[in-house]
């Protein structure tokens, strides 16, 4: 236990406080070892050791009557739920949102779509609404446009060929030959765009998501048309940029 800190259960502070120690050591500690370490009283520790003993939280080697972290906390660690992908990536979203202020959202493939796995809204009272579910065809999305971007030659091919591509709004693209270009622009840049394609006064930007083994998913930025200029364009790359680092990082769970 800290120093300065009280508590209501201090039996309860104590056994934490062993199994703390227990867990840090680089050896298995003995009886002796955790009486001088923890200073608890003697007849305490005596009767904690055996509570933890019988719980399975602390085994204690018959050979050397050293103790270590029994099988039951392994097996609650087991139980704990880690965060969801969503829980994940959605702090770093609002940061992105924070810095740029705008509308952000980190989108996965689902078959012949994309779709808002987490998003982050802009505070901004013009600012565009992502709704995470929300899905849209491939062709009609900077993210959508991305994970094209991202398939094997043969994989877009049956893509193209089975594409309908139907209007969204008027400027949609509705040519393979404008599409196919666009996709080349998006490999030599990073970065694929939708200009008031899928939603009007809307232009999108996006980048993948990916570290060297794997394509994890896109993540975009949705601004209102009239504040999507040259300057902030330079601006938005560099932070997409710098958030897909850091998501494909927290994705693949490196340090």
């Amino acid at each position: 236990m800290k120093l300065g800190q009280t508590s209501a259960v201090k039996s309860l502070d104590r056994g934490l406080d062993i199994l703390e120690y227990v867990a840090s050591c680089p050896e298995p500690p003995s009886f002796s070892q955790l009486l001088r370490s923890l200073r608890i009283p003697r007849s305490s520790l005596f009767h904690l050791l055996t509570n933890l003993l019988s719980r399975n939280f602390l085994e204690r080697d018959p050979q050397s009557d050293r103790y270590r972290v029994g099988r039951e906390v392994a097996a609650i660690a087991k139980k704990v739920k880690k965060p969801s992908l969503r829980d994940r990536i959605t702090p770093l979203l609002h940061q992105l949102s924070l810095e740029v202020s705008e509308t952000c959202g980190f989108y996965v493939r689902v078959g012949d779509a994309v779709e808002v796995a987490a998003s982050a809204i802009s505070t901004q009272a013009l600012s565009y609404t992502m709704k995470v579910g929300m899905n849209a065809p491939l062709y009609a999305v900077s993210a959508g446009k991305i994970v094209l971007a991202e398939l094997r030659p043969q994989d877009l091919s049956q893509y193209l060929a089975r594409a309908t591509f139907a209007p969204v709004t008027p400027h949609t693209v509705r040519s393979k030959s404008r599409l196919k270009k666009e996709l080349q622009k998006a490999k030599a840049t990073g970065f694929a765009y939708s200009r008031d394609e899928f939603t009007l006064g809307i232009t999108a930007i996006a980048t993948a998501v990916r570290d060297d083994a794997k394509f994890h998913g896109a993540i975009n930025l949705a601004v209102p048309s009239a504040r999507f200029t040259p300057d902030r364009d330079a601006v938005f790359r560099e932070a997409l940029r710098r958030t897909a680092q850091l998501i494909a990082t927290e994705i693949s769970g490196e340090p």
